[in-house]
């Protein structure tokens, strides 16, 4: 289970590790976010939070969900299946969604222990 509490530190390094992986630096992301650089440290230092329209044109620019940059690693195969799933149309994620689910009931109903 998730723990939905909002640390800002732990934010903070998630989003600088998310820049390093671009092979940005601190001043070139908050270039790229119209932001200074020292406010942009102070979010990455978990010192600073930032406005909902910065959260999500971030997680736009370093390519990851808003749930990672929040509270942590959702693991591989989730953010694998969210990358399928980024450009479709609501309909075939309806339809995805209903699939993994009637798979995962019937794995489970094979599987009682589980």
């Amino acid at each position: 289970m998730r723990d939905d509490t909002l640390d800002k530190k732990n934010v903070g390094q998630r989003i600088r590790a998310a820049r390093e992986r671009n092979h940005w630096t601190r001043e070139e992301l908050a270039e790229k976010m119209d932001l200074s650089v020292n406010t942009m440290a102070e979010i990455e230092l978990g010192r600073s939070g930032t406005r909902l329209e910065n959260l999500i044109r971030l997680c736009r620019l370093l390519e990851v969900s808003a749930d990672y940059i929040l509270f942590g690693d959702v693991g591989p195969a989730v953010q694998r299946v969210t990358d399928l799933l980024r450009d479709r149309d609501e309909e075939t994620v309806r339809v995805v969604e209903q699939t993994v689910e009637a798979l995962l009931r019937a794995l489970d109903a094979q599987h009682p222990e589980n």
